[in-house]
This record gives structure tokens, C-alpha cells and sequence, in this order.
């Protein structure tokens, strides 16, 4: 039996509309999952709206999500992978309307046992409450055919793709236990107590350029997830970095730091 990652128990847009989402969803895939259709390496999947929400469902999120809409979504699943060791999953939000992986980042997939699932026509041109849907939908996506880890379910953008990472992370904190925002993020706002509870005890992490023009926005909201409390939280500077996402060095010691792990370099001191 596939593991499902946690139910969406909060608002994205109304309590109703995320519960019957989820519930729908989880309940679709467990009627799907008997043979799973197994690929790897970079590919896209696509699913249409009535594929991934029910009528009545449907009709309660109409002004974010079209009936006939088909949502591609972008892959990497690494050659090592062992559904008898669930995978970890990264859900990227690209700024620019295609998704996929970033450059550099593939090995850090293939050594840590991680999935890459990237929605397309997401970027900063679409409305943001669409891209958290879509990115929020992602993990199940990745959970009709693999086996993931619910405790490894992580969400990461760039630029904009970052503050809206920043923004699904604490709206859906009982699917995301960790998130990356590189070179941009936001702080929350109008938070339930119980949601932002839940959201303290999660792991994110900060990664800026010393060039990047958002350096001081990224470490102002750093600042602020400290002073509000944020235990596990890691701020990364690239040297020589600008308005860019990082190479595997560093988006390698992001997971780590979300996985819990000591980087290579602090292991051997």
C-alpha cells in the first residue's frame, strides 16, 4: 500500500474546498495504485482537472482551477530508486512558466533518495492561489505511482516561485516538513494560531547571493522567522552568487538541513 502524505487540514482558499480536495484525491489514487506504471529519469505527467478534483469539488474552486484544464507536471525520479525505500519529494515552484529541475541540482536527487515534481504554466505570470494549489496537488501526483517518505515532503521556488513557496509552506504545514526559499520569500500573515503552531516545528531554509538584488529582502524575512520564534531554520550566502539558484553544494546542504543531516563539511571537523 502506498504511503499518502498528510492530509490538507487548512485554508487555501475555504476549509471546504481544501477538505474535499484531499479526501477526493487520496481517495482516487488508493483506487490506482494497484500496478503502478514506473518511470524514471526526467519525464512530465499530466493530469486533467477532472482527473484530480470531482465535480462538486470542482465547482467550489472554479475561479482558480478551469473543469478542462490539463496540468503538466515536470519529473525527476532517480535511477536508484526502491519502493522499499520511500522516497523523499521536492516540489519546486519555477518563476518562468515551464518547470523542472535547476541546473546542478541532479546529483544531490540521485545521492538522497529524492523525487522532483514541477508544475508547468505556474510561473509568475499565473495567479498565486493557483500556484499553491497546483504545487499543493503535486505530492499526490508523485504518490499515485511511488512510494514516499511523509516525514520528506518538501516545497522550494526561486525569485517569485520562493514567495510563493514561503506562502504554501505555512498554508499547507501538514504536507510540507520543510521548504527552501532561494532568493525570495514573504513573511505569513493572518495565520491561524493552530496552523502556525504546526508551522513552527517545520525546518526551512534561506539561500541568497552575496550579488543578488533580494539578499536584504531574504535575510529581513530570515530576521523575522527568528524573531518569531522559528527553531530550525538556516540562512546560506553563495559567494559570487546574483539573482540565481544555487549549485549542488549548496542546494545540497539545504536538504541535508531539512533532512536533519550534518553537510559532508561539518561531519569531518
Amino acid at each position: 500500500m502506498h504511503k499518502q502524505p498528510p492530509h490538507l487540514n487548512m485554508t487555501l482558499v475555504n476549509s471546504l474546498f481544501v477538505s474535499l480536495l484531499v479526501q477526493w484525491c487520496a481517495a482516487a489514487y488508493a483506487e490506482t495504485l494497484d500496478e503502478p506504471d514506473i518511470q524514471y529519469g526526467r519525464f512530465e505527467i499530466s493530469r486533467t482537472a477532472v482527473q484530480l478534483v470531482d465535480q462538486s469539488t470542482m465547482e467550489s474552486m472554479s475561479e482558480i482551477l478551469d473543469a478542462d484544464d490539463t496540468i503538466t507536471w515536470q519529473m525527476y525520479v532517480p535511477d536508484s530508486y526502491d519502493p522499499n525505500e520511500p522516497a523523499g519529494v521536492l516540489v519546486y515552484i519555477s518563476p518562468t512558466a515551464h518547470g523542472g529541475m535547476p541546473k546542478g541540482w541532479m546529483p544531490v536527487f540521485d545521492s538522497e533518495n529524492l523525487i522532483l515534481i514541477s508544475a508547468d504554466q505556474s510561473g509568475n505570470a499565473t495567479r498565486t492561489k493557483k500556484r499553491m494549489l497546483l504545487a499543493a496537488l503535486a505530492p499526490y501526483v508523485v504518490s499515485e505511482r511511488y512510494e514516499i517518505d511523509p516525514e520528506r515532503v518538501y516545497v522550494s521556488g526561486f525569485s517569485g516561485g520562493g514567495k510563493v513557496a514561503s506562502i504554501a509552506s505555512i498554508q499547507f504545514a501538514s504536507l510540507f516538513n520543510g521548504a527552501i526559499y532561494i532568493c525570495g520569500a514573504e513573511f505569513w500573515s493572518n495565520v491561524a494560531p493552530t496552523l502556525l503552531s504546526l508551522a513552527m516545528s517545520n525546518r526551512y531554509v534561506f539561500i541568497t547571493g552575496r550579488r543578488d538584488f533580494n539578499r536584504e529582502l531574504t535575510r529581513n524575512i530570515y530576521a523575522k522567522y527568528k524573531r518569531a520564534g522559528v527553531a530550525n531554520i538556516d540562512l546560506i550566502t553563495v559567494p559570487n552568487m546574483a539573482h540565481s539558484t544555487p549549485g549542488e553544494t549548496h542546494f545540497r546542504e539545504a536538504i541535508l538541513f531539512l533532512d536533519q543531516r550534518e553537510s559532508i563539511q561539518e561531519a569531518g571537523n
